[in-house]
């Protein structure tokens, strides 16, 4: 098992990228200057006061020139996040508070001695780009853990987030809101409008609210704010000032109905003589999403039908391991609020660092039943319908946070005409209902929190039986964080079990999958039991860290995982049976050096067994990354992993002796306050014995031509020789493993246009082309598992065949066993057009064509990029042309 902690959990490096400013992003390492004197940032929180609105509401011009806003206490000495800490900004800036019967309003002035210079990219809501800021974040709660974030740049692009866990965001959050800029020969200013709905609140005659002003300069990469902070503080809502003077201020009743409707045309290549075929299929559908607010700190999201259409095509991979695709959720009703539901199960950040108790994928799954046609034709729907699904979520004055997800999808049944002309339906997913609950209490200002979490799958149990599929399957646990020695130090830890039930089949697959291969026959704390209805585990973990004040950052993680532990049903797993160790530590400069504005150091240690006490070695790593006074980024990493044993290598044979490897990761990006930038990465790996290694490339440019258009190109090109690519296993009572060397070549390009015509219409344009071929040479058997050298390990298997099949004594009793030939080529051709018209607050317009092309071509290996796409383009192409129109209503 191979750990690559690039970046350790727990050593949380979250500058002011929490106020959401793009180029803070770049430059979130950099430590205040003069942060050994605690008194700039430990200073008492400053403090405005909210004016009231009379009978006459602002207008919404940017302008800031009504009576009513003069009459409004200023929010002025805001000090510097970057390039300076705690000095004055460079130019000056003013914030005001008024509030009224239905909404916030926010006046943000930002005076500027080179208006000429001012940045404004035209893009799409909610995208990142080289633009002067103006953002107001609000803590309406007054936890001290939770914030509504509001941004806008110079050209009436609008930005919102929410904020949790002090130093947490989610940018699926979307509100609807108002506001208006203006640019003149004296700067610009923005004049917000937050109605009450968007926010959460409790009722008060007398009301404070935690509040900070956000400005970023682009030109000079600098960003102020009202409230100070520094980035040694690993905390962004604890430290904002205070708004008070908010007198009888109701939380109204909220009440949100989004009903859409869409149209959709996919003509696709098919098989004439397939009664299920049209080369024209035309479909309709209708739908809503509904937002009621339940009390005033708790918000019920209901989605009936919900579509998916706009949403762009995941992207194409090539997967030979033994471990299912991670895909990213795209999806807006289960990316928004998505915070509520988080809770990772990995130590550090390499391949397993999306394993998740909750993952949204699971739900509208395509189904994983096959229809049997009996040599006719059957049709089923890529995807499982989702019938419903609601989200209740929110946080109370007594500091609990609740959220509770129900969905609920249909049963779904393949269509089939046998060879004989009967027509029937299959069954191929069961009626099956997901829920997650996630409870928590914050205390002490939220420096302690503890919680609980549980998911629950049920599903259909005639159909699952009948399709290999478990019943039901639970999980339940309980967490805990814990900040002391000034807010300086955390502990912090969980612990889980689960529990699945269904058919023996189910449980039987269960128990073989590539997450614990019971039948492993040298594993003698796990027996496959094929009469077992039922499968329990467990999982643990615990953390010790250092996580702000002064340079280093260090401390100790530990997790474990009993071999019967799943979360498979309604989250995403790898491996279980396992116990890791992990010691990290980390030194950063955030002040200038020589040639560096800011530079950090990394280093980590890891050890990790089996239940069995089997070790599988350990391993470690330094990397290190930093920024250029000349606003250029470069990092590198370079990690070992020893050997051990891999109880994975044989895919349910005995565990095998591994060989150690080594491997580095490197890249840079230029200044991105350039209209071109490029960003390389690189990456290459190598075995210590048997030959194997492994190289990639990804460089990628961007530009932008215009302040409407912004252009990217990017490419990742990438060979991998596998001395040990898994082919197969032959035989049953004393099984032969074989494998291959395989040389395999990647290459992809991925090309994005963004256009705006104004902050409320766009258009994007999307393409990736996608070759990957793999061919076999020098197969091997496996002949003894843990000899102590490579070559002791391995047995050679010569072979000869067609070009589709081959013969080799694989099992070494002198009589050749056949197989298929395993080399591919695998091509694929994606592309999107979205154009987005928001043509009210609210609500939306899209019009969608896709495109997809895919060629898969068995046993033959060779890689020829260009002859490889020009064969592709020949092919007939797939295409899907949908039209979607949603209403917001605000009753």
């Amino acid at each position: 098992m191979m750990m690559t902690m690039r970046s350790p959990r727990g050593f949380i490096a979250l500058a002011y990228l929490v106020l959401a400013c793009p180029a803070v992003l770049e430059a979130q390492d950099r430590a205040p200057k003069g942060t050994d004197d605690p008194a700039i940032w430990n200073r008492a929180r400053p403090v405005l006061q909210a004016g009231r609105v009379g009978e006459d509401e602002p207008s919404l011009d940017g302008r800031l020139d009504e009576p009513v806003w003069r009459q409004a206490t200023p929010a002025t000495g805001f000090t510097q996040f970057e390039p300076d800490p705690g000095a004055p900004g460079s130019q000056r800036t003013e914030a005001r508070v008024l509030y009224g019967d239905d909404a916030l309003y926010v006046g943000i002035r930002a005076w500027d001695t080179a208006p000429d210079s001012i940045a404004g990219q035209l893009t799409r809501r909610d995208q990142q780009s080289y633009s002067d800021l103006l953002a107001v974040v609000i803590d309406s709660y007054f936890d001290r853990r939770t914030a509504f974030h509001f941004e806008v740049n110079p050209r009436g692009v609008k930005t919102d987030i929410y904020r949790f866990d002090d130093t947490q965001e989610d940018r699926g959050w979307d509100a609807v809101w108002d506001v208006a800029t203006v640019v003149d020969d004296d700067g610009w200013g923005a004049e917000f409008r937050i109605p009450y709905s968007q926010l959460r609140f409790r009722d008060g005659e007398d009301q404070t609210w935690g509040i900070n002003f956000v400005r970023h300069i682009a030109r000079r990469q600098e960003t102020v704010v009202w409230a100070p902070t520094s980035r040694e503080d690993a905390a962004i809502v604890s430290r904002m000032g205070e708004l008070v003077g908010l007198q009888n201020v109701q939380a109204p009743g909220r009440m949100e109905v989004t009903p859409y409707s869409l149209a959709r045309l996919a003509r696709e290549e098919g098989n004439p003589e397939n009664p299920f075929y049209s080369a024209n299929a035309v479909s309709g559908t209708v739908g809503a999403d509904v937002k009621f607010g339940v009390t005033s700190d708790l918000t019920l999201n209901v989605t009936i039908n919900p579509d998916f259409g706009q949403v762009e095509a995941d992207p194409a991979q090539v997967n030979l391991s033994a471990f299912e695709t991670f895909l990213p959720e795209r999806r807006p009703f289960f990316v928004e609020g998505s915070s509520f539901f988080n809770f990772g199960l990995s130590l550090g950040d390499g391949d397993d660092a999306v394993e998740s108790l909750f993952y949204s994928r699971r739900i509208g799954r395509a189904p994983q039943g096959y229809p049997d046609p009996q040599g006719g034709f059957a049709e089923a729907d890529d995807q499982t319908t989702i019938l419903g699904a609601w989200k209740l979520s929110g946080k109370t004055a007594g500091g609990w946070s609740l959220g509770i997800m129900n969905a609920v999808t249909s049963e779904e049944k393949a269509a089939i005409v046998t060879g004989t002309g009967i027509r029937d339906t299959q069954a191929v997913e069961p009626f099956s209902n997901y829920a997650v609950v996630r409870v928590g209490r914050d205390f002490r200002d939220g420096r302690t929190a503890v919680g609980v979490i549980s998911t629950s799958v049920n599903r259909d149990k005639e159909t699952a039986d009948a399709l290999g599929l478990r019943s039901g399957a639970y999980t339940g646990g309980v967490d805990f964080r814990h900040r002391f020695w000034n807010d300086n130090w955390q502990v912090s830890g969980h612990l889980l079990g689960s529990h699945i039930r269904g058919s023996d089949e189910a449980i039987g697959a269960a128990q073989r999958s590539s997450a614990r291969y019971f039948q492993r026959p040298d594993a003698d704390h796990v027996t496959f039991d094929p009469t077992r209805t039922s499968l329990s585990g467990a999982t643990g973990s615990f953390a010790l860290s250092k996580i702000s004040g002064g340079r280093w950052r260090f401390g100790f993680l530990g997790q474990t995982r009993s071999p019967g532990f799943d979360v498979n049903d309604a989250g995403y797993l790898r491996e279980t049976d396992s116990t890791i160790g992990v010691l990290y530590a980390g030194y950063a400069v955030n002040s200038p050096m020589g040639i560096f504005r800011r530079w950090r150091l990394n280093t980590n240690v890891w050890r990790g067994w089996s239940y069995g006490w089997e070790s599988f070695g350990s391993g470690g790593n330094v990397n290190g990354n930093a920024q250029l006074k000349n606003f250029w980024n470069v990092f590198a990493g370079v990690n070992y992993n020893g050997g051990g044993v891999s109880t994975g290598t044989l895919r349910g044979g005995p565990a095998v002796r591994k060989e150690g490897r080594w491997n580095g990761w490197g890249g840079f990006s230029t200044d991105s306050r350039r209209s071109l930038l490029l960003n390389m990465n690189t990456f290459w790996n190598r075995a210590t014995e048997s030959g194997s290694w492994s190289i990639g490339l990804s460089p990628n440019l961007r530009f932008r031509p215009s302040g409407r258009a912004t252009l990217s190109v990017g490419s990742f090109v990438s060979r991998n020789v596998n001395d040990l690519q898994w082919v197969g296993r032959f035989g049953n009572e004393d099984p032969a493993y074989l494998f291959g060397r395989m040389d395999q070549t990647t290459v992809g390009l991925t090309a994005r246009v963004d256009y705006a015509f104004s902050p409320t219409l766009s258009l994007q344009l999307y393409a990736q082309p996608f070759v990957s071929a793999g061919e076999y040479s020098d197969y091997k058997r496996m002949a003894d598992p843990r000899a102590e050298t490579y070559q002791g390990r391995i047995a050679r298997v010569p072979t000869m065949g067609t070009d589709a099949q081959l013969t080799g004594d694989v099992d070494g009793d002198g009589v050749p066993e056949s197989f298929w030939r395993p080399d591919f080529n695998f091509r694929q051709f994606r592309s999107n057009a979205v154009l987005r018209w928001e043509y009210r607050p609210g609500s939306t317009l899209f019009l969608v064509w896709a495109q997809g092309r895919d060629h898969y071509i068995p046993f033959n290996g060779g890689f020829d990029f260009r002859q490889d796409l020009d064969e592709l383009f020949h092919r007939q192409a797939d295409d899907v042309f949908m039209l979607k129109v949603s209403y917001w209503i605000n009753p």
